[in-house]
């Protein structure tokens, strides 16, 4: 069982899919390549340990310089002790009590300035915090850009370290994507996309603005997020459960609705 040198939440024990590494690791290796680096020189920071499978799932896409370790990120800031590297890929703890782990991580990548891959729940875009944290020192250019993979994301947490049912070790509580940005980098990445891009990272889509996300990757307080027709929703239902292992044509028993009685008949016409 692993033992977490710092004080965590046990809803925050989630590993990334090995998919989702999957997805953005064309983008990681083009990025190596406009910094000058390879896949296996780009130096990779990730400030948030779980279990350590970052390692292993960047690591068979060639990946080998990644930083990954048990060790408390926030001392690690305040002693200004994080080791150098090159590109910041991580899936950060969701939890925002008794820290918005999500806040202190943008505000961290701003003071940096350096390009980075975060995979993010969707609301995030919708936050007080996250248009200040795009910008940057010296008026630089943030250059994001969000990459939406094709399914949406299951986590998994490792064994031992939540007190649930097996079956409950599954869960995708919010839908997610990678939050990034390459700084005057970016105009090179989405011309590489254009060209080749989308053919490596299959199904995914990359947008340069939250209001051109596909719908299903908007935030429900998104006011450009269309609303869907009853059918629309009750097949993106059926989709959604399927994803999940549900059955996705269950019985779900509804509550009997209430029925008037004759004296609160609201179509019942008054007597005098």
């Amino acid at each position: 069982m692993i033992r977490h040198k710092f004080k965590t939440e046990s809803t925050d024990h989630c590993e990334t899919p090995a998919q989702a590494y999957t997805d953005i690791a064309p983008v990681l290796e083009q990025l190596a390549t406009l910094l000058g680096k390879t896949k296996e020189t780009v130096q990779i920071y990730d400030p948030y340990f779980c279990a350590g499978g970052v390692k292993k799932h960047l690591g068979v896409h060639g990946f080998t310089e990644v930083y990954n370790e048990n060790e408390d990120f926030y001392k690690v800031i305040a002693n200004k002790s994080y080791p150098k590297y090159d590109i910041l890929v991580t899936n950060p703890p969701y939890s925002t009590k008794p820290i918005d782990h999500i806040e202190k991580l943008m505000n961290f990548c701003r003071q940096q300035n350096k390009p980075y891959l975060i995979l993010q729940p969707c609301y995030v875009y919708t936050k007080d915090y996250y248009p200040s944290s795009l910008l940057r020192k010296g008026g630089d250019i943030a250059g994001d850009f969000y990459v939406t993979p094709s399914m949406r994301y299951i986590y998994r947490t490792p064994t031992g370290l939540r007190d649930v049912k097996a079956n409950a070790l599954s869960t995708s509580p919010f839908v997610t994507f990678w939050f990034c940005a390459a700084g005057s980098l970016r105009d090179d990445i989405v011309k590489w996309w254009c060209e080749r891009g989308k053919l490596l990272s299959k199904g995914c889509n990359l947008r340069l603005s939250t209001k051109k996300l596909p719908r299903k990757y908007k935030d429900s307080h998104d006011d450009t997020r269309p609303r869907l027709r009853k059918k629309q929703r009750e097949a993106l239902k059926r989709r959604h459960d399927k994803e999940l292992g549900l059955d996705p044509f269950r019985r779900v028993k509804q509550k009997k609705s209430r029925k008037f009685n004759r004296g609160d008949d609201p179509h019942r016409k008054k007597t005098k």
